[in-house]
């Protein structure tokens, strides 16, 4: 068995953005995917989710791999809004981005949990009016959703909901504003994550059918609602993904440590550095959707 350099990691997406090195630009990074989501959707809560839990006495809501609690903190501004009061629970594995507690309102707690290692805390257990996840793609291997829904299935009261939002992480779509602007460097790096995820057996054909996947599992009522995103947005989106590329270098091995490499940190430094120069005569790199699905448990 081979093993990377010292100077080159083993790349992991489930661990990635667990690195503390990354925790302000990936936290930032999160701020702006969050509100380009919501330009997207134009909702946090799904409208026909939120319209059957409101009226509960004692609204519950848990947010995994909750990032920086952004969407919990959005989501009680927009409950208080309306009158509502709910306790919002975020759970992630890394608690680097959390704000400190003081900046929290009180009914936000932020939680440091590795919500796929079983067994949930039994506290937890059947008292969530709705789950919420988002962007879990780079967390499901082979396909296999079930370690995931079978988590949210103990985390929801009967009758609670799944609110899941996603893209496809494995379809970048490159776009010149004139056919005199070159493209070619986004164009490259898209196709080499693209043989890397395929490389690893990462596909996610699965996002396009989730609604299929969640009734597979027993929610009732699984719909899947496909929102575009906006044209406006898209060098947003760009800059977000920019963050990423950048931070890829460190999976190349330097060329003074692996001569034949067909890729070397050298070129994909290069690379990147010609990415940007493209993004900034106009080239935007975006996934194009995003899909929100829904199902209820049964009661």
């Amino acid at each position: 068995m081979t093993t990377a350099p010292n100077d080159v990691e083993e790349y992991d997406q489930s661990k990635f953005w667990v690195a503390p090195a990354r925790n302000f630009r990936s936290s930032a990074r999160l701020h702006l995917q969050h509100y380009l989501m919501q330009n997207t959707l134009g909702y946090l809560l799904e409208p026909a989710v939120e319209k059957s839990v409101v009226s509960s006495q004692q609204l519950k809501i848990a947010d995994l791999a909750c990032g920086n609690g952004i969407w919990l903190t959005e989501l009680y501004s927009s409950l208080s809004k309306s009158g509502i009061s709910a306790q919002l629970d975020g759970f992630d594995i890394n608690p680097t981005n959390f704000p400190d507690p003081f900046y929290l309102p009180a009914s936000v707690t932020l939680k440091e949990l590795d919500i796929l290692k079983k067994p949930i805390p039994a506290e937890l257990i059947g008292i969530y009016d709705v789950v919420h996840i988002r962007a879990f793609v780079s967390v499901i291997p082979d396909s296999n959703l079930t370690p995931l829904l079978s988590v949210v299935s103990e985390l929801l009261k009967p009758g609670g909901f799944l609110q899941w939002e996603e893209t496809r992480g494995d379809r970048f779509i490159v776009e010149s504003p004139s056919p005199h602007i070159s493209k070619v460097a986004c164009d490259t790096i898209v196709q080499v994550l693209k043989e890397g995820q395929q490389a690893r057996g990462i596909r996610n054909d699965w996002v396009d059918e989730l609604d299929q996947y969640l009734d597979r599992y027993g929610f009732q009522g699984a719909r899947l609602r496909v929102h575009e995103k906006r044209k406006q947005d898209f060098k947003g989106w760009t800059e977000d993904y920019l963050m990423v590329w950048e931070d890829l270098a460190i999976f190349f091995p330097p060329k003074s440590k692996e001569p034949s490499t067909p890729l070397s940190r050298e070129a994909w430094i290069d690379m990147f550095a010609n990415s940007v120069t493209e993004t900034e005569q106009g080239v935007v790199i975006h996934q194009g959707k995003v899909m929100t699905a829904v199902g209820q448990k049964p009661l």
